[in-house]
């Protein structure tokens, strides 16, 4: 019989590790120390240029006020730039400066680089083992949805 506790703490101590990673800071070929929750924010607004602080929480699945914030650090380092909304002038839309491109662009580099090792094990993996790791994760998903939707 299998000990699914060890999956499951395996799981667990993946995310653990993640969450330390969004604190390392990083430069992205601008000179500008960016943490991982600022990069992956820059990367949102770079995937959807004039995209609202409500578009981007939502988005993120963070809360308006947490956005906020994360937004006025990225317009004081200059990588993010606010201007009123052609739609509404009680919204802003946020853009990437031309240093917040470069730090998007030096993000989109890494990926390829990290992801490589990766994704070669996902190539190379069995059909069959690809779909029932798919599987798993999407249930691990829902599980986590389901918690947080539990605790609102």
């Amino acid at each position: 019989m299998r000990d699914c506790t060890i999956i499951s703490c395996l799981m667990e101590q993946i995310i653990y590790k993640y969450m330390q990673t969004e604190t390392i800071q990083r430069n992205y070929g601008t000179n500008i120390m960016i943490t991982q929750v600022e990069i992956h924010t820059i990367e949102a607004i770079g995937n959807c240029n004039g995209i609202s602080i409500t578009e981007l929480a939502e988005n993120r699945h963070k809360t308006k006020g947490a956005v906020s914030q994360l937004i006025y650090r990225l317009v004081k380092k200059g990588l993010v730039k606010k201007t009123v909304s052609k739609t509404s002038d009680a919204q802003v839309s946020l853009y990437l400066t031309p240093l917040g491109e470069q730090a998007y662009e030096g993000h989109r580099k890494l990926h390829q680089q990290l992801n490589d090792e990766i994704f070669v094990a996902l190539r190379e993996m069995p059909d069959s083992t690809y779909n029932d790791l798919f599987v798993v994760l999407k249930k691990f998903e829902r599980f986590l949805d389901k918690q947080i939707a539990e605790n609102k």
